[in-house]
């Protein structure tokens, strides 16, 4: 019954998103997610970040659809997702990677120190967009589409391409 209801809650996500948005989404594999009973509930479990408003701004805006209720970490709560930071020229921007546990999604310091808020948004809400088990496109624009794979950046203005700024800041 968990399974069919969380279908039928992620089916509904994607709807609302194709009709709010041009973009398309993708699920991604079977179990690819951070979403426990109908919820997400984050928190420090793997560490901390310094980008909390682009964090702050991707759980708002995806929690706003009202499909996945996605909520701090309470002392009666089990904590499905934590936010880290990192520093590398991998050509990553950020990342999301499931746990036993706590999944992860980490933000790479040595590009988001010279990113825009809207840049860092973007970034935040596509990670977010793989907790909730959606998985990369080619639709351009949407916030699911593969812009950052794994290409090394040379620079900010690389990286500030990217960004569409109506909808990417907070």
């Amino acid at each position: 019954m968990k399974k069919k209801t969380f279908l039928f809650s992620a089916l509904l996500l994607v709807l609302i998103l194709v009709s709010v948005t041009p973009a398309s989404a993708h699920f991604m594999s079977s179990g690819k997610h951070s979403v426990d009973n109908g919820e997400i509930r984050w928190g420090t479990f793997h560490g901390s970040t310094q980008w909390t408003s682009a964090r702050n701004t991707a759980i708002a805006r995806w929690d706003a659809e009202g499909v996945i209720n996605i909520a701090g970490d309470t002392s009666s709560t089990i904590e499905d997702l934590s936010f880290t930071d990192y520093s590398s020229k991998d050509g990553v921007l950020g990342s999301w990677t499931q746990f036993p546990g706590a999944d992860r999604i980490r933000f790479n310091n040595y590009y988001f120190d010279d990113m825009r808020a809207c840049e860092r948004n973007k970034t935040a809400l596509h990670e977010m967009g793989h907790a909730l088990n959606l998985d990369h496109n080619s639709v351009a624009g949407s916030v699911m589409s593969v812009f950052c794979k794994r290409k090394p950046y040379k620079n900010a203005k690389e990286i500030r391409e990217l960004c569409q700024p109506n909808f990417y800041d907070g």
